[in-house]
């Protein structure tokens, strides 16, 4: 838990700056909380890689076959100031990696199926200008990791070094009506689907990045 303690501070540290703008104090709405969820379309295409023995012989080709979809559920806060909004997201977030993977020392096994699966906590702070119902904003994110399981722990060569927390960036297009607020987020990922994956002590090349173009509905239980 003390992983989160840091972007939540910021979270909150933006809300208490922007709510003590005495320009737009006239101007501003009431803030809203409720509840987020979301499906996103990740965008990592197919790639492959080669793990070797320790005399550099390639014993398996690992090819990225898919990302499967991600989904998305947990809590928002937002407050508008006239022309400018600014929101905070709290979302446990889940999608996976389907991998085919091919050995060179047994010719007699098929191409294996494994798939990763990741959940993370996602602490997001958006910042932008917002018209008519209409917002449009930008903001950092940060990926807390909660779950990760592997079928690749069978390769006898594999070795899995995770982060913690990870970064990324967002851009967002968003509109607001009565409880409901609709967005199409598109999210930039600070590493790669790869990062964590090592063939002994060699890190993956693998290079693809996990962004998404992401559809949220939010339903306001507080306004």
């Amino acid at each position: 838990m003390k992983n989160l303690f840091l972007p939540l501070l910021v979270c909150f540290i933006t809300l208490q700056s922007f709510a003590q703008v005495t320009v737009l104090e006239p101007l501003k709405s009431a803030p809203r909380f409720g509840v987020k969820f979301g499906t996103s379309l990740m965008l990592g295409n197919s790639e492959i890689t080669y793990a070797g023995n320790s005399n550099n012989e390639a014993i398996y080709e690992v090819k990225i076959n898919n990302l499967t979809q991600q989904y998305s559920l947990g809590l928002f806060g937002q407050k508008k100031f006239g022309w400018l909004f600014v929101e905070g997201n709290a979302l446990y977030s889940t999608y996976g990696v389907d991998y085919d993977v091919k050995s060179y020392t047994n010719n007699d096994t098929p191409v294996s199926k494994m798939q990763e699966k990741f959940g993370y906590v996602d602490i997001q702070v958006m910042a932008g200008l917002t018209h008519s119902g209409f917002r449009l904003g930008v903001g950092p994110v940060a990926h807390i990791l909660a779950h990760h399981t592997s079928d690749m722990t069978k390769m006898d060569s594999y070795n899995e070094k995770m982060r913690a927390i990870s970064y990324g960036f967002s851009g967002s297009i968003g509109y607001d009506i009565d409880r409901f607020s609709f967005d199409v987020k598109y999210d930039k990922a600070f590493r790669s689907v790869g990062d964590h994956i090592y063939y002994g002590n060699k890190k993956s090349l693998f290079k693809e990045t996990p962004d998404a173009i992401t559809f949220s509905v939010g339903i306001a239980l507080i306004k």
